[in-house]
Order: structure tokens, then sequence, then C-alpha cells
């Protein structure tokens, strides 16, 4: 008789109560007591094997171990960084942020400085100003091998025409080459009001909107 002989058994009956089960230590030093219970008297196991399906034993232990470990340190760090991410945004209160923005003032006398941004891939991008109706103003070529720019927009329309003050819809347009789009951002500067926890996690409160960190593209100069 041999563990590998009752593990195949045992498993075998309880696969239908439970398939999903999986032998841990115990179960493999209980099997390996009830095989030298039973072992035969005439034929008893030998040094080499006993010693063989100890070191099986101590190999399953030391993995349950490295497993439970790794678990607990998983947790740790999930919690460190929850930890640090919060205290992160506790510090922004106060200072200007980069936030992603779908609107732009303009004065109707000063040039306009705007600021995008693009994720990697892009093949092709834009910058478009819309008015209030969603009828196109102006159109602006992006370099898309840029990721992060300006561009200044000087009141004029694409016909050459001075556009009224007030506040205009702003997109920023990306494709790849199979014309897939790719993500970009028109973003604006923002001031941190406050800092709000719910269920452990922070969110900051700017623009007159809540935000996770992860919508920030940066933290911008104090002037």
């Amino acid at each position: 008789m041999n563990i590998s002989s009752i593990t195949n058994q045992i498993s075998q009956g309880q696969q239908v109560a439970n398939p999903n089960a999986q032998m841990g230590k115990d179960d493999f030093l209980k099997l390996l007591t009830v095989q030298l219970k039973y072992q035969d008297p005439l034929n008893p196991m030998e040094n080499t094997e006993f010693i063989a399906q100890m070191a099986q034993f101590s190999s399953l232990e030391q993995l349950q171990n490295m497993n439970q470990s790794m678990e607990k340190n998983l947790g740790a760090e999930t919690q460190l960084q929850t930890a640090f991410q919060n205290n992160l945004a506790t510090s922004l209160v106060g200072k200007s942020v980069e936030i992603p923005t779908q609107e732009i003032e303009y004065d109707g006398e000063n040039t306009t400085t705007m600021t995008y941004r693009l994720e990697q891939g892009a093949r092709t991008a834009n910058f478009r100003i819309l008015d209030a109706r969603g009828q196109l103003v102006r159109d602006f070529e992006l370099d898309p091998s840029v990721r992060y720019g300006d561009i200044s927009w000087d009141g004029k329309s694409d016909a050459g025409g001075e556009v009224p003050a007030g506040a205009y819809l702003v997109v920023v347009q990306a494709v790849d080459a199979g014309g897939a789009p790719v993500v970009g951002d028109a973003l604006k500067g923002a001031q941190v009001q406050a800092v709000r926890y719910r269920d452990g996690d922070a969110t900051i409160w700017a623009d007159g909107r809540e935000m996770s960190l992860h919508e920030l593209s940066g933290v911008l100069e104090s002037r």
C-alpha cells in the first residue's frame, strides 16, 4: 500500500461531494498514518520509501506556508498602498492640479492656452473646439507623438472670423494605425478644495466635482 493509491481512492470518493477540494498537509499526514497502520506486516514499508513520502510531506508543508506568507504580504502591501494614496490626497488640499475638462472659457480678447494629453499609439490626433450647438469652430491638428502638449487659440474660427466670448466645448480625438480610438483629454488647472473618504479610499473635490486620484494628470506649480 502506498500514499498515491490511498489518495486516488479518497479523491475519487470525494470528487462528487467537493470537486474543488485540494489535499492539505493535515490530509497528507492522516493518509501517511493510515498507510503505516494498515501496512502488510510481512511486507512493511521500506526506509527509503518512508523517507521519500516524508520529504513529500515536508515539501507540501513548505509550499502551503509560503502561500500563506505571500497572501499576508499581498494584504499588507494593499493596505500600505491605500494608506500612501490617502496621505497623498490629503497633502493636495489647497494645491492646483491638472484635471480632464470638456469646456474652455474665452474672454473675447486674450489668446487662450490649452493643454492636452494623449495615450500611446495614436497615428492621428486633433484638438477640436465646438460651440454650444456642437458646431465645429476651430480644428487643431496635433502631433500624435507628443503625449502632453499645449496649443494657443486666438479666438478665431477656422474661417478666420472672431468668435464671441463665452464657454466652448473641447474634444481631443485620436485614432491608431488601425482606426481604433485612442484616449485623449483636454486638461485644465483646478484647486483642490477638500478630500473625502469613502470605504477607506480617498477622493478629492476640485472644480465643483468629486474625482479619484487616478483622474489627475498632475500637480501644478504654486504661483
